[in-house]
């Protein structure tokens, strides 16, 4: 691993050396290799830069930062070919074609990193729609059976859940309705797929007990705690250790009418207009401020 220096200079360092000695060589009339150096180097850039454009990843930002040093280090060695490879001595013409290999060697693994993460990003694209298209030939099952089972409907769910519990593209469209139970409801909550307990956290009937156990036990509690800031049943104690102003929580909490008094003062007073409207539509919350 590189230390923090190394790093900074291949970065920072190695593309400015890069473009101070290329404009110094040209002023110098020194121009052997330049062309194919600045070539090589515009190349490596541009495969790069198509390169992490692909991901989807949030941090794929990153690549960016190391990009000028692979760049630069492609085209510095893209010029040590051409000024080698014209030597008499066949180790140094051997050394010139290795330093052209190592010069390509970036911009071929940018291109072979972006079209094996374009094609990862289609085959999820994939996925999601078929995933998608079950959720909604679900939906209209589930519609259609709460309709056939009228005065028995959480019970003809249960049944279905139970049958079809690792289903995500059924449990999802049922935690939809009002009519999962709220022991169903906790058994769900333990699911492996953040999807369907995002689904729990979001379901009228969940109870505090279910949705504590959500936030306490996840591993990544930011990720459902729009839907408990906005669920009426979720415990204060979770609600106020998140009282900073968010600007999508505050919307969420607003709509929420067992948010905290001084949660619901603090957004009675912001200029959010879509919090003020949900803080508007809450009648415990307008009487709470």
């Amino acid at each position: 691993m590189m230390s923090g220096t190394m790093l900074s200079a291949f970065m920072y360092g190695l593309p400015v050396l890069f473009a101070v000695a290329w404009v110094i060589l040209l002023v110098r009339g020194r121009r052997t290799g330049l062309l194919m150096g600045l070539t090589m180097c515009v190349v490596t850039l541009a495969a790069g830069w198509w390169s992490i454009r692909q991901s989807r990843a949030s941090t794929a930002a990153i690549g960016f930062l190391f990009l000028p040093g692979f760049a630069a280090l492609s085209g510095a060695l893209a010029w040590l070919f051409a000024r080698l490879r014209r030597k008499p001595w066949p180790a140094t013409r051997a050394a010139a074609w290795l330093c052209l290999l190592a010069s390509v060697g970036p911009g071929v693994s940018f291109c072979v990193g972006g079209i094996q993460e374009r094609r990862k990003n289609d085959s999820r694209d994939r996925r999601q729609a078929e995933s998608l298209r079950l959720i909604d030939e679900n939906r209209l099952k589930i519609a259609r059976l709460i309709q056939e089972n009228a005065g028995n409907e959480s019970a003809m769910l249960d049944a279905e859940i139970e049958k079809r519990r690792f289903d995500r593209t059924f449990l999802i469209p049922a935690l939809e309705t009002a009519f999962v139970s709220e022991d169903r409801l906790g058994q769900l909550s333990a699911n492996d797929d953040l999807s369907v307990v995002l689904w729990v956290a979001r379901n009228p009937h969940t109870r505090s007990d279910t949705l504590e156990r959500i936030y306490r036990k996840s591993s990544y509690p930011p990720y459902f705690f729009q839907a408990l800031a906005e669920h009426k049943n979720t415990p204060v104690d979770i609600l106020a250790s998140h009282s900073e102003p968010v600007t999508m929580l505050d919307r969420a909490f607003a709509r929420n009418p067992s948010a905290p008094r001084d949660i619901l003062e603090r957004i009675a007073g912001s200029s959010d207009v879509y919090a003020l409207q949900n803080l508007l539509g809450t009648p415990r919350s307008i009487a709470g401020c």
